[in-house]
């Protein structure tokens, strides 16, 4: 199963790559290419796949000399195989051809796929580096032996064979579940895709994300959950190898029901890539999603989010005083000239522009060498001011990874993960100016704490212990037992030691929220441009749509923000990873991660297609029975999508005159109504994620907005006169037109 197979043309080299584990079928086999001339395929052409692949692994690892001994083997099957039908095309050619396609078909290849079809047996095109596949390789082995053996298969395997010649082209790439093996064993059970209904009556539903077992989390509440039946059509999902594969990510997805397809067939209905380029933004359909925003390095490279802080900072002031001073250079090496100049005892820290895991960072003092100077102003990135009295644990400087979600930016919704990761130190810090080239002191990063002798990881209660529960039995640390403190914890362990230091944990939190507000409402002016451009309606700003559907709640994202604490509890922001790790290196990682993909997965709200209704009477029964309805395609972005900007405008000034938040309430129309439905059904199905804009005091962030657009005015007027409440509260029943959906379910998942 961990095998793929795959058919490469003898003019071009094997697809295989560092970490891939690949099998290449012989050319010969090959009946339905034009170039195919059985036995002109000269050896070194016939191996050089094997070259290929022992070049590009090398020697050294044990299990890549499997693969090449397994690669040989086959290849001698092979041949054998090929001088059987050689001579049995020499008496029947037709009954040859069928034998050959009957071959082709039991590899996962149908007679008319294209050469250079890369079929996976786990519905994926790469591997994930961190499976065994020293166990499902000699099942592999044996497979494809049966396959090539002289032996007739036997009737349910033939069944089986035959399940699979009917299955899809080879667009999709076929799965686990779909592959039987060649001695009958019975087929696996079909990936079930779980949906979420609405809490209102009529509304559609939404794909449902659940933890999986292996990380360790409590199962968030499953009964609204609907389950589909084995009947209903697939669904895929996209995964480009622009962006690491992680198995948080793909494990989530594999367990929601969805199968792996290459992006080019467009039929996904997730994208998980990177910036999508606007030919993939324009042919994005209503119902399709991406993990980004086009644009969003502005919030990700360091010097052009300072850039979008300092525009706020000179404009609004001290509120906007988020971040520590920043210069980038090498244009502004005469500035920082002058300021550390003028501050001789100042610390400072360099950083690339657009690197991460604390490659290229050096802690510096004012007092630097000339010629040191002159070096750091030819190069490309950014100085910031130290933190001078960062806030410690335990004499141990650290700094928090804050996990925040932005489903769109007109309206603006952010949501921020209950659980981020608290990195610390793994030497006790000193502001000595003899203590500056101390990576392991002065930086938290993951990456560079891990390589230091005294890290200890965080086994998430199953074994090392924080250090939180030690001290709470009396006192500080002794030596042996700081020696066994984990350098990694939990916000919910941060929480317990900040209660046992007195320090105001929501105090912090208050901060945190507040600084990652101002920072998405730093970035939206570019991220808007951005948009605009990539769907060629530059005037329509959030408003443009693309040629097949793309609007404004098509792409969603995840950021992890890194926040600095000084000693007066006031949060600083260091830098915003528009692509967070996402690597299982601990069972404490693979919990927050696991948990963190699949609740914004489901916040993100992917839409089933129709026909999933249509074709499936069961389980729109079940559906039915839950207050949901057919959905129509429409139903994949609210009305106020087809709206031109100018329209908008005009609808703002309306709601702005009224005196009350009640008054504006009463003028909402259908637009506005499915505007705040999917806004109270995301809060609903948000998991472990909280919501932190729009809240009831988002009006003192209009200020900082040069104009509030209108969805962003509508959802505010909802918030201020009662949010939720004016679907529970008898009271405020007369705000709600009749034509208005009931709310059927109050429990939140």
């Amino acid at each position: 199963q961990a095998f793929p197979f795959a058919l490469a043309s003898p003019s071009s080299p094997p697809p295989c790559a560092t970490g891939f584990r690949g099998i290449f079928l012989p050319e010969d086999l090959q009946r339905n290419t034009p170039n195919w001339r059985r036995g002109t395929r000269p050896r070194k052409q016939r191996l050089g796949g094997l070259r290929m692949l022992r070049r590009q692994t090398g020697h050294s690892s044990l299990r890549r000399r499997r693969v090449c001994t397994r690669y040989m083997k086959l290849h001698r099957l092979a041949r054998v195989r090929r001088k059987q039908l050689a001579s049995r095309a020499v008496d029947s050619p037709q009954s040859g051809r069928r034998q050959d396609v009957a071959l082709l078909s039991d590899v996962g290849l149908s007679d008319g796929a294209e050469p250079s079809t890369l079929i996976d047996a786990e519905g994926a095109h790469m591997i994930d580096a961190d499976d065994d596949d020293d166990e499902e390789m000699p099942q592999v082995e044996q497979t494809v032996s049966a396959v090539f053996s002289n032996d007739q298969p036997s009737p349910s395997a033939a069944s089986g064979k035959a399940s699979k010649r009917g299955a899809e082209s080879s667009t999709a790439c076929p799965t686990a579940t779909e592959t039987s093996a060649a001695d009958g064993a019975s087929e696996k059970p079909r990936r079930v895709v779980t949906l979420l209904p609405s809490v209102f009556e009529g509304r559609g539903p939404v794909l449902f994300f659940s933890y999986t077992s292996a990380c360790g989390a409590t199962q968030r509440p499953m009964q609204r959950a609907v389950h589909t039946g084995p009947e209903v059509p697939k669904m895929y999902y996209a995964h480009t190898d622009k962006v690491h594969e992680y198995n948080a990510v793909i494990n989530i997805l594999r367990q929601g029901g969805l199968y792996r397809l290459r992006a080019d067939s467009h039929r996904w209905s997730l994208l998980w890539s990177n910036h999508p380029p606007p030919e993939t933004l324009r042919a994005i359909k209503p119902c399709q999603k991406t993990n980004h925003f086009p644009g969003s390095h502005h919030l990700g490279r360091k010097d052009l989010i300072w850039r979008n802080i300092a525009r706020m900072k000179k404009r609004y002031g001290a509120p906007y005083e988020i971040t520590p001073e920043v210069f980038i250079l090498p244009r502004e090496m005469e500035s920082f000239n002058a300021t550390r100049s003028n501050d001789p005892e100042g610390l400072w820290i360099w950083k690339p522009c657009s690197s991460s895991c604390g490659r290229g960072i050096k802690v510096l003092s004012s007092s630097i060498a000339q010629e040191e100077a002159r070096e750091l102003g030819r190069k490309r990135g950014i100085i910031q001011r130290y933190v001078p009295e960062p806030l410690l644990i335990d004499g141990y400087k650290f700094d928090l990874r804050i996990y925040v979600v932005v489903l769109s930016y007109d309206p603006l919704k952010i949501y921020i993960n209950d659980e981020g990761l608290v990195r610390i130190a793994t030497e006790k810090y000193s502001n000595s100016p003899e203590s500056l080239s101390s990576r392991t002191m002065h930086l938290t990063n993951y990456s560079v704490n891990k390589q230091s002798d005294k890290f200890v990881q965080n086994t998430d209660g199953r074994g090392a212990k924080t250090g939180v529960e030690k001290e709470t039995k009396g006192g500080a640390l002794n030596e042996e037992e700081e020696g066994s403190r984990a350098f990694k914890w939990s916000l919910a362990e941060l929480k317990e030691y900040f209660k046992q230091k007195g320090l105001d944990y929501e105090k912090m939190t208050a901060g945190i929220e507040d600084l990652v507000i101002k920072t998405c409402l730093a970035v939206e002016l570019p991220l808007r441009s951005e948009w605009s451009k990539a769907l060629l309606q530059e005037e329509e700003g959030w408003s443009a749509r693309g040629e097949n559907g793309c609007h404004r709640s098509s792409c969603f994202e995840m950021y992890g923000f890194d926040v600095l604490m000084d000693s007066a509890m006031k949060a600083w922001l260091l830098e915003v990873n528009i692509c967070p790790s996402l690597s299982s290196g601990s069972p404490l990682d693979k919990r927050i991660k696991t948990k963190l993909v699949a609740d914004s997965l489901t916040l993100a709200g992917i839409r089933p297609p129709p026909s999933m209704w249509r074709q499936n009477r069961e389980a729109a029964q079940r559906a039915s029975r839950a207050g949901v309805m057919e959905p129509d395609s429409k139903d994949c972005g609210t009305s106020i999508n087809s709206m031109t900007q100018g329209h908008l405008e005009l609808r703002s000034g309306r709601l702005l005159a009224c005196k009350s938040a009640f008054d504006a309430v009463a003028l909402f129309d259908q637009a506005d109504w499915d505007l705040v439905l999917d806004a109270h059904d995301e809060d609903f199905r948000c998991g472990g994620l909280k919501r932190i804009y729009p809240a009831v005091d988002s009006e003192a962030y209009v200020a900082f907005q040069e104009e509030e657009s209108y969805c962003n005015i509508v959802l505010r007027k909802w918030q201020e006169a009662g949010g939720g409440e004016l679907f529970t509260n008898p009271e405020h029943s007369r705000l709600l037109p009749p034509w208005v959906p009931r709310q059927l379910c109050f429990s939140r998942t």
